[in-house]
């Protein structure tokens, strides 16, 4: 039986990767929305099974012909913006989006958010939905309200953490693209060490995962990817090695002198920027490819900044 699979977000960094994973799947009907088709930069036309929809989350109405028969939803797409605009087309225009959805045929929703909305134990906070950015609110309010609607037992949430990824002729994560041209802080950043401890994973490792979904039931239905944990430290210490910047002496920099630091200088720390400082050991219980017996794309941050080196990100 031939599955009807509807991607939201296809031509972002995530997406092509996902495209890439599917591309030999001759058992799946692929419904791909995107904005500009210009911006999917695979060649889809010898494709018969992938079918290109120009449109956004807004005019998701368009497709409700399109979105009444499909069997999985894989959405990727997102509004970063600090702004009321985010809630809207990530809170309302989602439930928008399943409300042309057919429950008898919908089996699955992958759905993307954030690990910027969870602590420890990979727990929801609070501080999230009441402080966070206009992006990190509301995905905070997209998670409550599926959890509170008729979809919850279909979908699958996938929490992404620090994600890398890109390559020439296709988009580049917000990380990947920022490293390089982040160099020139490195001969301040590198002689302090800040507290703190943070996951990463690869979108093609994320790809990986996601149409591993397609066909796969996993024990939880509430995933954060990423690899294990670096901290800061080690961080830098990688971008340094990577790079050939030295490091002749460092400071230990604690939270409570960062504190102090803006006190002294009246800077103003927001409540969420507050929560971030104090809780900076974001470490989760993850899952990768491994954890499904997939080849793994790059597990170490070493891999992923010897391939942002050797990439069109550098030139």
């Amino acid at each position: 039986m031939i599955k009807k699979v509807f991607i939201t977000g296809s031509s972002g960094c995530v997406g092509h990767y996902v495209l890439d994973e599917l591309l030999e799947r001759s058992d799946l009907e692929v419904h791909l929305l995107c904005r500009d088709p210009n911006r999917i930069t695979i060649d889809l036309s010898s494709r018969s099974n992938f079918h290109i929809h120009t449109g956004d989350l807004k005019n998701i109405e368009d497709l409700k012909h399109i979105l009444k028969d499909i069997n999985v939803l894989i959405h990727i797409a997102t509004d970063w913006s600090d702004s009321d605009y985010a809630r809207y087309l990530n809170v309302q225009q989602t439930h928008e989006m399943l409300s042309f959805c057919d429950p008898k045929k919908l089996d699955k929703i992958i759905y993307f958010s954030t690990a910027s909305i969870l602590g420890k134990g990979n727990k929801l906070v609070e501080a999230a939905g009441k402080h966070g950015s206009g992006y990190v609110r509301s995905k905070y309010l997209a998670y409550k309200s599926l959890q509170d609607s008729g979809w919850k037992d279909k979908t699958v949430v996938l929490y992404p953490t620090m994600v890398f990824g890109g390559q020439k002729g296709r988009p580049f994560s917000h990380i990947s693209s920022g490293i390089v041209p982040s160099l020139k802080f490195m001969k301040w950043i590198r002689f302090i060490v800040l507290e703190g401890k943070f996951h990463f994973i690869h979108s093609r490792d994320i790809a990986r995962v996601t149409t591993y979904l397609i066909d796969h039931d996993t024990e939880s239905k509430e995933l954060v990817l990423g690899y294990k944990a670096v901290t800061v430290k080690q961080a830098i210490d990688s971008i340094c090695s990577t790079f050939c910047i030295s490091i002749p002496f460092r400071f230990n920099i604690s939270k409570k002198f960062i504190f102090l630091m803006a006190k002294w200088f009246r800077i103003k720390i927001g409540p969420w920027e507050r929560h971030c400082i104090e809780n900076s050991d974001m470490s989760y219980d993850v899952v990768n490819p491994l954890t499904y017996g997939l080849k793994p794309g790059f597990e170490t941050l070493d891999l992923l900044l010897e391939d942002i080196k050797t990439s069109s990100a550098v030139s």
